[in-house]
């Protein structure tokens, strides 16, 4: 993939800046001891960001046995890696969602948050790949579809036919309409938010089926990419009627990454429910 070819076609695109608290989470998650009250300071200076956090850590899916009240004591439950990438996503949430925005993509994102809890729960039922990873997965995998139906009237129509097509690739049906895809873009925006290279290559190869038979790309990208299917597909049976396309493409796949039986499967779907309810 040439990805030269699609920066110039971004620079119609509102790709929204990385924020300070992004660039600060970036460079304290690289030291060998972090400076946390850095950390506590630049997140106290947002107080949408600082109760997002503290609504995070205080969600019934972490489990904690008593209420968390104060920034550095949800960094002290959650662990600094953790608070980061739930960090993130909340600030890129922010971040696409200002303004007249904030209720059009509030299904998207409250769809994502979805996706980001079923990755971490998936996460710690299979293999090769860190529970705080899968959950931030879950938020940004689709982070551009958001900038494309800002920047494309009719987008949502292009997501209907992907999602649709069965005897063409979903990302090839948006490159064919509107001159690129979702999972490009997503890149782009990955990569100008300090997001890892596991990370920004799995947003951008999450609907290439060949991906699982290339041996240069890293297991923990293949695990991301088939953690963030796994998700969509319980989230298609449990909200909608018609065939899940895109998972028969991906299920022989991602069932011979995670070496999972039908058994296993139906399992994890059960455990997930849960989650959806919530």
């Amino acid at each position: 993939m040439q990805l030269e070819h699609y920066e110039g076609l971004l620079k119609d695109l509102a790709i929204p800046p990385r924020p300070d608290v992004v660039t600060v989470l970036v460079e304290e998650m690289g030291l060998d001891e972090p400076d946390l009250n850095r950390v506590t300071r630049v997140i106290a200076k947002d107080p949408g960001l600082a109760a997002g956090m503290l609504r995070a850590a205080n969600s019934p899916f972490f489990g904690l046995n008593r209420a968390v009240s104060s920034v550095p004591k949800a960094i002290s439950v959650l662990g600094l890696k953790h608070f980061s990438n739930i960090a993130t996503g909340l600030a890129i949430r922010f971040a696409m969602s200002q303004g007249d925005k904030a209720k059009r993509f509030e299904r998207f994102w409250d769809t994502a948050e979805k996706s980001a809890l079923m990755g971490h729960y998936f996460a710690e039922k299979l293999r090769g790949v860190a529970a705080d990873e899968a959950y931030t997965f879950g938020l940004f995998h689709d982070c551009g579809i958001p900038l494309l139906m800002q920047r494309f009237p009719h987008y949502e129509e292009t997501l209907k036919r992907a999602n649709e097509a069965e005897g063409v690739g979903f990302a090839k049906v948006e490159e064919v309409e509107i001159g690129t895809s979702h999972n490009i873009v997503g890149y782009f925006l990955a990569r100008s938010w300090l997001l890892s290279d596991d990370m920004c290559q799995a947003i951008l190869r999450h609907h290439e089926v060949k991906v699982f038979e290339d041996p240069a790309v890293h297991g923990n990208v293949l695990s991301l990419i088939g953690i963030g299917h796994l998700t969509e597909h319980v989230q298609h049976l449990s909200m909608r009627s018609s065939e899940d396309v895109e998972w028969g493409k991906f299920q022989t796949a991602v069932m011979d990454h995670f070496a999972l039986t039908e058994e296993d499967l139906l399992n994890l779907q059960d455990g997930a429910q849960a989650i959806l309810a919530g």
